[in-house]
């Protein structure tokens, strides 16, 4: 026989019941739907086949693209050609400067010295015609 005591507190019992739940299934519906949607959406989004048309315009631009890229590189090496060109042109005008200032300080040189002579031999002439003229008398 169980006895009470009335002066204690009667055990406190915990009743845990465990129900049946379709919270998981209900989430994992909407994470289905979500992917389909996603799915649908990449498929539809993708861009079409390009066209005949479209596949010549693009080769054409970049044909076009290539032949401006193409003179651009010849202009700068045409550029470069043309500056190596005035540089040397410079040199070479500078040397040729150099030289004619060389030849007509040598003309200029050559000319004084014939000058000279010529004078020395004139003053000589004039001395020897003086020693062969007659004495002149006072009159």
């Amino acid at each position: 026989m169980t006895s009470i005591d009335p002066q204690t507190t009667p055990p406190h019992v915990v009743e845990v019941r465990r129900e049946r739940s379709s919270t998981g299934w209900v989430v994992a519906g909407i994470v289905a739907v979500v992917a389909i949607v996603a799915v649908a959406f990449m498929i539809s989004t993708q861009p079409a086949s390009p066209t005949q048309d479209q596949i010549q315009q693009a080769q054409d631009q970049g044909r076009a693209v290539g032949q401006v890229e193409g003179a651009q590189a010849g202009l700068q090496s045409g550029a470069q050609q043309a500056q190596s060109a005035a540089e040397q042109a410079a040199r070479d005008a500078s040397a040729a400067a150099a030289a004619a200032q060389r030849s007509t300080a040598e003309s200029a040189a050559s000319a004084a010295d014939s000058a000279s002579n010529a004078a020395d031999r004139a003053t000589d002439r004039a001395n020897d015609a003086a020693a062969q003229a007659p004495p002149q008398t006072p009159n």
